[in-house]
């Protein structure tokens, strides 16, 4: 799902994935390098480019909303609103992660970050950071 500048990738929805959350860093890895790439191309010495990555876990709300002319599938809930806030956080080439996907993913290059205070999330400790390979 497009919004903005941003994008809004859903794992395990439709169908469920028993390893959602370890996928999940997989696929910020892999938007972290190739827009490494992009980044470096496009950037000029007036405007240079990044990108950040956010990423939780959680049960949302998916289907499909819109009209006649225009449908579209996308997902809502506080997991959705947390992974858009981590990304408004993180700073260049930074993959940002929510606690539970942390716990769920179990990888050892998951550092804690900076306390951030993320709207709508006053109760939230820690987030974690995902090491550059």
């Amino acid at each position: 799902d497009y919004a903005g500048d941003g994008i809004l990738i859903l794992v395990g929805a439709p169908l469920p994935i028993t390893d959602h959350a370890r996928i999940s860093l997989e696929i910020a890895e892999r938007i972290r390098e190739e827009g490494r790439q992009l980044t470096k191309r496009w950037s000029t010495t007036r405007g240079r480019l990044g990108i950040g990555v956010g990423v939780a876990t959680g049960f949302v709300t998916v289907g499909v909303i819109g009209s006649d002319s225009r449908l579209e599938y996308t997902a809502v809930g506080p997991a959705v609103n947390l992974a858009s806030r981590l990304c408004e956080e993180a700073r260049d080439k930074e993959i940002l992660v929510a606690p539970r996907t942390a716990e769920l993913a179990l990888r050892e290059d998951l550092r804690p970050k900076r306390r951030v205070e993320i709207k709508g999330f006053r109760d939230l400790e820690e987030v974690f950071l995902l090491k550059p390979a």
